[in-house]
């Protein structure tokens, strides 16, 4: 019995002395493409942060990241805790039906920043809506996969309670259109609404909020029924799959609609330009679906910029001014055929002055468009009012 067990001892050391060696030899990598995410580099060394011990946690970030095999040891770590009954894996929940969830609890909010960011949109709209009107500014906020499919969620799943937060923000836009789309996903819950194993809604989600929007802006909504709907992968596993690394995971469609087959919206009759800097004629790009983050394939992925011009103008639809998130890149094509000119800004990556935007490109409409979990988080909003809030 102790020979057995020296020998277990042994053959364990030389299998991780054999693992670290092959790990210091192999060259580095700079980017996961599975966990979609930059890995960390060599920690550089200085007294003050060995004595501060932040070079050891470097380090230790640096050796967990470029460990050999990296993705395949999570993967089989992930197998044996779904055999221990545990859906709490990576920072996401594993729940029904093959759907994984974000986690957010309580503790991950800050409601300092959530008063913050309802207060810039706030200010925002009031400044805004004395030039075009308050009939003209929208705020639409969506609910994450959470809410809308809670009975899918695995038992004891801790989240934070986002249906008081849309309530929150609902009650402070109460001057304003405010487009609450949790009854709508919630009444069709049992469709394919959000995707298995990333944290965005599909395109279905997307068309169900873009009718609550056109009824609540007096515009005609195509019947989805007389659309066509055209799938350009069924290979998509997304932010949450690169959380969990679940061997087990299923593949997700991406699709899009159209009046025809070929001609989804938002891929002819129009001219979009990207950062100023490059343009193309449809709101897709398919070489986006050759990569691991396929929900890229709306627009390219996120900008700071981004003009839509409608090429097949008649009349004068106006000009629309969508302040976004990731969520809005699948919704958005559903406008084209609404505007003139759409113009989506990204405030993660965009730092001009947003007053002077509107009178620059002489904008008839604002609406406001980002998934709950990422309006109580982020810290870019205070933009909105000219930096006043930062």
């Amino acid at each position: 019995m102790k020979k057995t067990r020296i020998a277990i001892t042994i053959i364990f050391i030389a299998f991780m002395g054999l693992v670290s060696g092959i790990s210091l030899i192999t060259p580095d990598r700079k980017f996961s493409p599975n966990e979609n995410r930059y890995l960390a580099e060599p920690p550089g060394i200085s007294t003050d942060d060995i004595l501060s011990g932040t070079f050891q946690n470097n380090l230790e970030d640096y050796l967990k990241d470029q460990l050999c095999f990296r993705d395949g040891w999570i993967t089989v770590k992930t197998g044996i805790q779904k055999l221990c009954g545990n859906t709490d894996i990576g920072g996401a929940y594993v729940g029904k039906d093959g759907y994984d969830f974000e986690k957010i609890t309580p503790e991950d909010v800050d409601d300092k920043l959530v008063d913050r960011n309802i207060r810039a949109v706030s200010d925002f709209f009031e400044e805004t809506s004395a030039s075009i009107g308050k009939e003209h500014v929208s705020f639409l906020l969506v609910p994450t996969s959470g809410l809308v499919m809670e009975d899918r969620l695995p038992k004891n799943a801790r989240l934070f309670d986002q249906a008081a937060y849309i309530d929150r923000v609902e009650d402070a836009m109460k001057d304003y259109s405010f487009i609450d789309v949790r009854g709508e996903l919630k009444e069709h819950n049992k469709e394919y609404l959000y995707y298995r194993t990333d944290h965005h809604w599909t395109t279905d989600g997307a068309y169900i909020a873009y009718e609550k929007w056109c009824s609540s802006t007096g515009r005609t909504c195509p019947d989805k029924a007389e659309l066509e709907q055209n799938t350009v992968t069924e290979k998509f596993r997304g932010s949450l799959y690169s959380k969990i690394l679940d061997a087990d995971s299923a593949y997700d469609s991406i699709w899009t609609y159209g009046l025809t087959e070929k001609e989804a919206f938002g891929s002819t009759g129009c001219k979009v330009t990207i950062d100023n800097k490059r343009t193309v004629d449809t709101c897709y790009d398919e070489k986006k679906l050759e990569e691991k983050d396929k929900y890229a394939y709306f627009f390219g992925g996120n900008y700071g910029e981004v003009h839509i011009e409608n090429t097949d103008k008649t009349g004068d639809k106006g000009k629309l001014l969508v302040i976004k998130d990731s969520f809005a890149n699948s919704f958005v094509p559903f406008l084209v055929n609404d505007y003139d000119d759409i113009y989506m800004v990204d405030l993660r990556y965009y730092n001009g002055d947003m007053a002077e935007y509107l009178k620059e490109n002489q904008i008839t409409d604002v609406l406001v468009l980002y998934n709950i979990s990422n309006f109580i988080s982020d810290r870019n909003l205070y933009k909105l009012s000219g930096g006043r809030l930062g």
